[in-house]
């Protein structure tokens, strides 16, 4: 199947097939400027490059601005702000680093930080690290007129704990993971109650990989088993499909691929 589209520049009708046909209606969306916190971690870093391939203009707040060096800004679309989330200067900062450009969406893609990937492992960040980068970012978009963010989080949070595999539950339970849900859950409840447009992802245990189709377990994760996995580049290209479009306003959708 193909799709006819009119490039209304040169006047002429364009025939795209199936594969062309989703990068051109990525072109003709309309483009935004996007602030992201946590653009320095594995998934921000896509979400950043991601947002500036599809044309919006990003604003990205940061502890390092070297972490963000090697991304490609040659024509200035990329904003870097170097600030920590949990200050509430910093994220003003943030929104108004751009005059007269006040972001239109936030994407968070935070997370609570060990000496390694062992959920045993030494807790580093607060323990309260997303909820009050929330309780600030929230804030700020209510000043500014921003009316949506997108809140990356994990298969295991509110509703959906209860279909995590039961070796996941005790781990959630009994280690430091848990210090992580307990924060992202404190974030799904200031969220809904700032009554702002959100959407909370919730992916499976994240793998390396390309992007490739998620599926949707609603927001209790009903079906999804005990071993699914998401790549990250998946993910982040959803994150950014969740800015564009409302399917997912008000929801915390389970995801895996």
């Amino acid at each position: 199947m193909c799709m006819c589209l009119e490039d209304t520049s040169r006047r002429r009708l364009l025939v795209l097939s199936p594969s062309a046909t989703h990068s051109r209606l990525q072109q003709l969306a309309p483009s935004m400027r996007i602030l992201i916190l946590g653009g320095s971690g594995r998934v921000g870093k896509l979400v950043v490059q991601g947002a500036l391939a599809r044309g919006h203009t990003v604003t990205a707040l940061v502890r390092d601005e070297a972490s963000l060096a090697a991304v490609s800004n040659a024509n200035g679309a990329l904003t870097v702000v170097k600030g920590q989330p949990q200050d509430q200067a910093d994220v003003e900062r943030a929104f108004v680093a751009v005059p007269n450009d006040a972001p239109q969406a936030v994407v968070v893609t935070l997370n609570s930080a060990r000496t390694s990937d062992n959920p045993f492992a030494k807790q580093l960040s607060p323990p309260t690290l997303m909820h009050d980068a929330h309780v600030n970012v929230l804030a700020a978009m209510k000043t500014h007129g921003t009316p949506k963010i997108v809140t990356l989080q994990a298969h295991g949070v509110g509703d959906s704990f209860a279909t995590l595999f039961l070796p996941v539950k005790m781990l959630v339970r009994y280690s430091n993971m848990g210090v992580g849900y307990k924060d992202h859950e404190q974030v799904e409840h200031i969220i809904k109650q700032s009554g702002l447009s959100y959407v909370l992802a919730r992916p499976a245990r994240f793998v390396p990989g390309p992007s490739s189709p998620l599926h949707f377990y609603g927001n209790t994760g009903e079906g999804i088993g005990s071993l699914k996995t998401a790549t990250r580049d998946s993910v982040a290209t959803f994150l950014l499909d969740a800015v564009e479009k409302d399917d997912w306003n008000g929801t915390a959708p389970v995801m895996s691929n």
